[in-house]
């Protein structure tokens, strides 16, 4: 019997290709937006949807270790004052609850009333807890005005509850077989659902 020559392995030559060429990256380019009224997002409630100008202002480079600090701080920033709102959020309860204090001075403490030795920053782990948190109308708003956006469409609003009614409304009523006689699907020239 004759032994056949065997062609080398394309997995082995891509596999030896693989361990020499790396990328490395050696900085981050962070691109900044001005805030404007969104019509892109669809939020959870409410309206004035958070967007972004349509170009960036300002572009900066950072080294790999200049934007992990950088995000550290941010992230820890904000935990601070997240764990704000909730402990402002939490007296104005106590008060209210205990009545010892009528609801109308409850609802007047801010956040400036709440210092830094009442958060427990050290006991959470910044990167365990970090994600974006939904904000609510009222804050959306401030921000957008804060970013210089002068007059807020109101109609959003309304297009935004339309969405969120649409988007919990998905597919047709069939069972088990199509009509295509009374199937919204197929109506619309989709496969049915």
């Amino acid at each position: 019997s004759r032994s056949v020559p065997t062609a080398p392995s394309i997995l082995r030559r891509s596999r030896a290709r693989r361990g020499g060429k790396r990328v490395r990256f050696a900085q981050v380019t962070v691109y900044y937006f001005a805030r404007r009224q969104g019509f892109t997002c669809v939020p959870s409630a409410g309206g004035s949807s958070l967007g972004m100008a349509p170009r960036h202002h300002r572009a900066r480079r950072y080294s790999l270790s200049q934007f992990a600090h950088l995000r550290q701080v941010s992230h820890r920033q904000h935990l601070r004052q997240h764990l704000r709102r909730e402990k402002l959020r939490a007296r104005r309860r106590e008060l209210t609850q205990n009545g010892t204090v009528p609801s109308a001075e409850a609802a007047g403490l801010t956040l400036a009333d709440v210092s830094d030795d009442d958060l427990d920053v050290g006991q959470v782990e910044v990167g365990d807890y970090f994600y974006l948190q939904p904000l609510p109308t009222k804050r959306r708003r401030a921000l957008l005005r804060a970013s210089g956006v002068r007059r807020i469409d109101a109609e959003e609003r309304q297009e935004l509850r339309a969405l969120r009614l649409s988007r919990e409304q998905c597919g047709c009523l069939c069972r088990l077989t199509c009509e295509p006689r009374t199937c919204a699907c197929s109506q619309a020239g989709i496969q049915c659902q």
